[in-house]
């Protein structure tokens, strides 16, 4: 490291007396640069962690599906939520399953999809349907496994046609 990486406990002290910020000339060189150019303070965002969780595609994820399982309880007789606020949970409960517990389910049955040309990823729809409604008792119900499958394919389908028609986003 060099000696600028550290600054003199007296220098910053007197600074702080002296009510002067202590600067380094690359910031002071930025910010002039910045006045005389008319541009305000740029703000630089840096990802933390892994990088495995974007909240902004969670967050997206989480309002479709809100929508998403209101319209599907609508159309599918053995697909059942209690209400708005079954719905937002289930949305909650999907979303957390679909982030976290999906892709450990699809690594493990990587092999099987091979086999199934990919069929079997329908089934790991229907299968994470199921545990949400496992989890969520009596406020979500799906009357059995055939059913979740119908359900999920349909769900992807109308989260897909959401994301690419309405919210016009490409990235999630």
């Amino acid at each position: 490291m060099s000696n600028k990486d550290f600054y003199d406990e007296d220098e910053i002290i007197d600074s702080i007396v002296n009510e002067t910020p202590n600067m380094t000339e690359e910031f002071r060189r930025n910010q002039n640069q910045q006045y005389h150019t008319g541009q305000g303070p740029q703000i630089h965002f840096q990802q933390v962690g892994c990088g495995c969780f974007d909240s902004r595609k969670f967050l997206t994820n989480f309002g479709i599906y809100i929508v998403v399982l209101m319209v599907t309880a609508g159309l599918f007789p053995g697909f059942y939520l209690s209400g708005v606020f079954g719905a937002i949970r289930a949305a909650f409960t999907l979303t957390l399953l679909n982030t976290f517990v999906k892709p450990l389910i699809i690594f493990f049955t990587f092999p099987i999809t091979i086999v199934t040309l990919g069929l079997f990823y329908f089934a790991i729809n229907g299968i994470i349907l199921m545990m949400t409604a496992g989890l969520m008792g009596s406020a979500f119900v799906i009357s059995n496994f055939f059913t979740a499958i119908i359900a999920a394919l349909f769900i992807s389908i109308l989260q897909h046609f959401i994301k690419k028609h309405v919210l016009k986003v490409d990235q999630l």
